[in-house]
């Protein structure tokens, strides 16, 4: 009989996915990345361990498919900006109940879920964290019915290829004397990728996880704002932080939510109100003070990376244990 384990990542070919897919896949799990453009997901196949397919999770029939013989599931599936109405429930709701019915009919016990911190179905800031709560809330009372149900909510995640630094680097490096900044106090804990993937890898086996919701922050409290001078600093860029007021911040919002790329909505700005910090519970070790030193290289080509992490000084597992 084969001791193989089966795992499927949905939303695996993502910034986080892909972390957690190579973590997984070096432990010996077998790894199966749906994704609708797989051509665009290549490097995962490096891994032999790692399994890339053409599917739409969001197609019940595909989904119920890729569920067959599998020993467990971890959902990433979601969205930070509706391109059309009702894209929140659609992703973070009605979503989740296809996963579950997945689960039933393939007789998978164990499913980690990925939400978000602050999510919560009654009191959320914006529709992503109250659609994000209810989705949540639906995993975790089916998992009083037999499946196995841990549910990790991180602050900001960062890391090489981050949808958050990566961003506002790459803005800021074609800025030039004042950037109009919305939301400056917004306060979070950032988070770095390769804690939260070992938090979520090492909770897979651990009974005592089941049915819980861990919040996942990093060791420092930032505001917005210091988070870009932070980058300007590092990159040594030519402008300066201008921080909007609370009318401003809306009015920005309103006007960029209409251009292409929706680099801030209303949504976000309501989701900003909300401060992303971690109340309680156990802080990953790794600090964005501490990694963003060497953006420069992070964000650069491969080998000033590959020299960037070589010299990085890794923290030690045990002492974020």
């Amino acid at each position: 009989m084969s001791n193989q384990r089966n795992i499927l990542i949905l939303g695996g070919s993502g910034f986080i996915g892909k972390q957690l897919a190579f973590s997984l896949a070096n432990r010996g799990w077998c790894v199966t990345i749906p994704s609708r453009h797989p051509h665009r997901n290549r490097s995962l196949l490096v891994h032999p361990n790692i399994r890339l397919c053409q599917a739409d999770v969001l197609d019940p029939s595909e989904l119920q498919s890729l569920c067959t013989d599998q020993n467990a599931i971890i959902n990433l599936v979601g969205i930070l900006h509706e391109r059309r109405k009702d894209d929140f429930r659609r992703i973070h709701v009605e979503f989740i109940k296809s996963v579950v019915e997945a689960c039933s009919q393939s007789g998978i016990k164990r499913l980690l879920h990925i939400s978000a911190l602050g999510a919560n179905q009654a009191t959320g800031s914006s529709l992503y964290l109250r659609s994000k709560g209810e989705g949540e809330n639906l995993l975790h009372t089916f998992g009083q019915r037999g499946l196995l149900v841990t549910s990790f909510q991180p602050s900001i995640v960062f890391g090489r290829e981050d949808d958050f630094v990566n961003r506002f680097a790459g803005i800021l490096k074609f800025c030039v004397g004042f950037f109009p900044l919305a939301c400056p106090g917004s306060k979070m804990a950032p988070v770095y990728v390769g804690d939260l993937v070992e938090r979520i890898v090492s909770s897979i086996d651990d009974s005592s996880s089941h049915s819980k919701r861990y919040t996942v922050c990093g060791p420092e409290i930032f505001t917005l704002a210091q988070i870009l001078e932070l980058i300007i600093e590092t990159q040594k860029l030519p402008c300066r932080v201008l921080p909007l007021g609370k009318g401003l911040s809306r009015l920005q919002a309103l006007i960029l939510q209409n251009l292409p790329g929706k680099l801030f909505t209303m949504d976000n700005y309501r989701s900003l109100q909300t401060d992303s910090l971690c109340e309680d519970g156990d802080l990953c070790q790794t600090s964005l003070r501490q990694y963003i030193p060497g953006l420069a290289d992070m964000f650069g080509n491969k080998a000033s990376y590959d020299r960037f992490r070589k010299n990085f000084i890794q923290p030690d597992p045990e002492d974020s244990a």
